[in-house]
């Protein structure tokens, strides 16, 4: 069976065939998203990659909040509210957060293979989190357990608000901008913060990070100390923080198993 998983991210669109029995992708396909052209244009590049590739059945990862019935209901990135995405394809569709998707990828094929529970937070253009237990992400009762933070982390410490913050064109830019150091700071708190009221709350056996940004070290050196230092427990100070393993894979993998 031919599975198509495509990654609906604010930056780029990734898909390809995945086997989901290994994790490997072929007939890999990766362009820009720009969601400035309207939802109606990313949706059709999504059908015309769909048609190039005739999968038997596909999964879209989308970053926004998606509920149990894989509707979209938030339009941070893409306002697709108003339609079932699903319904514009030829074969069974499934429509999950991308942050579900790629916990997903990471419990099979990743960093939380064997893990009891983790919590697998994406930081890059926007910021979000999914509790996975036995393998499993918990969704939520509607969807919406992926939010970071009250209000969202991904409003200061994300890509999106870094470059915004800082008037630069990426957030690598502003990371390597010494003039920049009391933004990425305060944004590094804020993220620390967020995640520190997470783990408190749920209690994990550890962290899978993922996300361009979330691999920046640099970035890294500033929140995680800050995470520690905020934990209320000793004992969750010390649990592991580690790489996702599947990199920009896990959102095309982890669509394609949602899939199933």
């Amino acid at each position: 069976m031919r599975i198509l998983g495509i990654d609906v991210g604010g930056t780029k669109l990734a898909a390809g065939i995945v086997d989901v029995a290994t994790g490997a992708i072929s007939e890999r396909r990766v362009w820009p998203t720009e969601p400035a052209r309207g939802p109606d244009a990313v949706l059709a590049d999504l059908v015309r990659c769909a048609t190039d590739l005739a999968p038997d059945r596909i999964g879209i990862g989308v970053c926004e909040l998606v509920d149990l019935a894989g509707r979209t209901t938030s339009a941070s990135t893409l306002d697709w509210r108003d339609r079932h995405l699903a319904d514009a394809f030829a074969v069974p569709c499934t429509v999950e957060s991308d942050v579900r998707a790629a916990a997903l990828a990471e419990a099979r094929f990743g960093a939380g293979r064997g893990r009891s529970s983790f919590l697998y937070v994406t930081i890059s253009t926007g910021i979000s989190h999914c509790l996975v237990i036995d393998g499993r992400p918990w969704a939520g009762a509607r969807g919406n357990a992926i939010v970071t933070g009250n209000p969202p982390a991904e409003l200061l410490a994300s890509g999106r608000g870094l470059q915004e913050a800082a008037g630069h064109d990426s957030a690598q830019d502003v990371l390597r901008d010494p003039a920049c150091g009391a933004i990425v700071q305060c944004a590094a708190s804020e993220l620390a913060g967020a995640l520190a009221a997470v783990l408190d709350a749920v209690d994990p056996e550890a962290i899978v990070i993922g996300g361009g940004l979330g691999l920046e070290r640099c970035y890294r050196s500033l929140w995680e100390p800050d995470l520690r230092a905020r934990l209320f427990s000793r004992d969750t100070a010390t649990l592991a923080i580690v790489e996702a393993e599947l990199g920009a894979n896990a959102g095309i993998v982890g669509a394609a198993l949602a899939a199933l």
